[in-house]
């Protein structure tokens, strides 16, 4: 570990607070406060808080998930009303959307950090997400599944 640097910048904090997430499966604010301090990051369970707030990160099932939040593009709030279905396929996850909107899901699923796919291919009204293998793509699917079912809660409340 390295030696600690809680003086570590706002931006600093949070883009490590990003790379976390995709790389590590965290489902609670102590578990995001432990990996900071792993990394040599002091600080308060507050402050994890709000940096998840700020980040639009939201708690999927018991993972948490970084969301896309770029001006113009589609974030994650659309995928309830674009995806009609989502089947797991081996290492593949096959999800089906409204005619003409595959293209703004797999958009969405390609810029989402902490959600283990490899990349998207889209149709008209289909998506192939590929995941790393089949335990990957059966989570992915249930991700999205939670996700479309409005099972998810901003990362910023209390656990």
């Amino acid at each position: 570990m390295d030696a600690t640097r809680s003086g570590v910048d706002k931006g600093t904090r949070q883009d490590l607070i990003l790379r976390l997430i995709s790389e590590k499966e965290l489902g609670t604010q102590q578990d995001v406060v432990a990996a900071l301090a792993e990394e040599g990051v002091e600080v308060a369970q507050a402050t994890v808080s709000r940096d998840l707030a700020e980040l639009g990160v939201l708690k999927v099932g018991n993972r948490y998930l970084a969301l896309p939040h770029e001006p113009g593009s589609a974030g994650i709030e659309v995928l309830p009303s674009f995806i009609l279905d989502v089947v797991p396929a081996q290492n593949t996850v096959v999800i089906h959307t409204r005619d003409g909107t595959a293209g703004a899901v797999a958009s969405v699923l390609d810029r989402v950090r902490g959600l283990r796919i490899v990349g998207t291919l889209a149709g008209q009204d289909t998506v192939f997400a590929v995941a790393p293998d089949n335990a990957a793509a059966a989570e992915v699917s249930a991700m999205i599944s939670d996700v479309c079912r409005a099972r998810t809660r901003p990362a910023g409340n209390a656990d």
